[in-house]
């Protein structure tokens, strides 16, 4: 008599048929693939509470299996052919061999990626840390442009539209027009991106990473002409120019957590600090742009072709780390324990999002209310906090005050949080939702910071020195939190599907950074109420 059962052999499902008391002549198979019974029937299974022949996944228990699935008692017609366990067959199953080991346990799912780390072994080496480094200027790329956008808001208002008529509302509401611009195209684009099919992402990559480089290429040159002729068009080109711009950046920011999210922890960790660093240098370059030069439009076009290089170096690697034999050999390995049929509908279905979504859940919720926090706080509110100095304020608090506290402080600090978990790792990453509750905590403090001094009617507590350590604290929390919580979503599905992981956890990132920018509103109508 026989028993079949399917069994995660090194992350593989396969179909394994045991000898149970009287034994029978077995059909010579192949070992190497999971096996379906020839008729492409369930085998007949035996009343234990699920459905006929349906998989059972079993935890893992004191004598070592390995969260085996079973099929209790399923019995295969003596004399049967095997097929190999293609996609349409993993259907009678409850879904494809992705599908399954989705739904395996945590602790399987963890022996995954530990597997993946142990072949990692035998890797190619990342000769002189090359891609290492590759990853974090592509960290730098992902928010270096649009940050330099921002930081030339100046320019914009004050230069291209100083002498435009008070009708046109260019001035007053462009700040909001960039912000609506900006993120619509960028929280839709991203949502679209979770749908496209991972053999797709490669080519989606470069061209949104072109076509981002076009686009600054273009408003580089706009900074340079005289538009005081043709206002009404410069503002609609640099409209269109933040949407399609946001639109590509979603696509390459979308694709390069992805990207990143396939190859060792580290590598992931170095594309956040990346971003960090960015943003350190773009509030380094204003600094001292406001130090040496009294010219919005050369310090606009000194931002814009800082970006134009970015990119234009961000280009070549990418062309590179493609062609590395270290990206293709981590690649490669996250997809070898599928059957070719696997690999094919992995290249060319849509992901099981709601899947992947209930193994990250909590990571998604954490890392939206991190950044719905944060970016309440910062730059909206922190940008209207002013010094408790007294008056009347030195040249030097009312230049520098609000650049080195608010931007300066925020992004040097968030940058040196980013990089702390290669050292000091989260040891609760299951309790990570509980911090990012915590930091709402944040609103009330901030409120009784010096903020909007000449409308507030709520007393002022707190003053510069709290102010400043307030946002430390902010964004040093913000950097850590935001680096664990993201190098940890994409380990709680199998290694096929992490770069699909990561990809979700920016669109929540983003979803978060909208949300947080849109309460930022509430805090000058709360001030004025008590």
């Amino acid at each position: 008599m026989k028993e079949t059962s399917i069994e995660l052999e090194g992350g593989y499902p396969q179909i394994i048929v045991h000898d149970v008391e009287e034994p029978e002549e077995e059909t010579e198979c192949n070992g190497d693939e999971p096996l379906m019974n020839g008729n492409i029937r369930d085998p007949v299974g035996v009343s234990t509470g699920t459905p006929q022949g349906s998989p059972v996944l079993k935890s893992r228990n004191g004598h070592g299996s390995n969260g085996h699935i079973y099929t209790p008692n399923g019995s295969p017609s003596k004399g049967a052919s095997y097929l190999p366990l293609g996609v349409s067959h993993a259907t009678s199953w409850g879904g494809s061999v992705s599908s399954i080991r989705l739904s395996a346990s945590r602790e399987d799912i963890a022996t995954m990626h530990e597997e993946q780390k142990i072949k990692a072994t035998s890797a190619p080496v990342d000769k002189f840390k090359m891609i290492f480094c590759i990853m974090a200027l592509h960290g730098v790329a992902t928010l270096l442009p649009w940050n330099m956008f921002i930081t030339a808001t100046a320019y914009f208002t004050e230069h291209k539209f100083g002498n435009v008529s008070d009708n046109a509302e260019y001035k007053d509401k462009f700040v909001s027009y960039i912000g609506i611009a900006g993120f619509i195209p960028n929280v839709f684009f991203l949502a679209i991106s979770l749908f496209v099919p991972p053999k797709s992402s490669k080519m989606a990559n470069i061209l949104s990473l072109n076509f981002m480089l076009s686009l600054f290429v273009l408003t580089t040159i706009l900074a340079i002409l005289d538009s005081t002729e043709w206002p009404g068009a410069f503002f609609g080109i640099t409209m269109a120019t933040i949407v399609l711009f946001n639109g590509a950046a979603a696509i390459y920011q979308s694709g390069l957590f992805a990207f990143a999210a396939e190859l060792p922890d580290s590598y992931l960790q170095s594309y956040i600090v990346g971003q960090g660093l960015g943003g350190t240098f773009v509030s380094v370059v204003g600094i001292i742009t406001l130090a040496t030069t009294d010219s919005l439009q050369t310090a606009a076009i000194a931002y814009f072709l800082c970006a134009v290089f970015v990119l234009f170096l961000a280009v070549i690697c990418l062309v590179i780390a493609y062609r590395s034999p270290f990206v293709k050999w981590h690649h490669n390995t996250t997809v070898n324990v599928l059957t070719d049929k696997e690999k094919e509908a992995l290249d060319t279905t849509s992901p099981p999002l709601i899947l992947i979504f209930k193994r990250i859940k909590l990571d998604a919720f954490s890392v939206w209310l991190l950044f719905f926090v944060t970016l309440s706080i910062f730059p909206a509110f922190s940008i209207g906090v002013q010094s408790t100095m007294e008056q009347p304020h030195s040249s030097f608090i009312k230049m520098y005050f609000t650049p080195l506290t608010c931007f300066f402080i925020f992004n040097m600090a968030d940058f040196v949080g980013s990089m702390v978990p290669a050292w000091i790792k989260w040891p609760f990453p299951n309790k990570s939702w509980i911090v990012a509750v915590g930091r709402l905590l944040f609103f009330v403090l901030f409120i009784f910071c010096n903020y909007r001094p000449d409308s507030r009617t709520i007393p002022v507590y707190f003053n510069d020195y709290v102010y400043i350590g307030l946002m430390i604290i902010l964004s040093l929390t913000n950097g850590y939190f935001k680096t664990a919580i993201m190098m940890e979503g994409p380990q709680r599905v199998p290694p096929e599907w992490a770069g699909k992981a990561a990809s979700m956890m920016v669109f929540f990132l983003v979803l978060g950074i909208f949300c947080g920018l849109q309460f930022s509103l509430f805090f000058p109508w709360f001030i004025k109420q008590f």
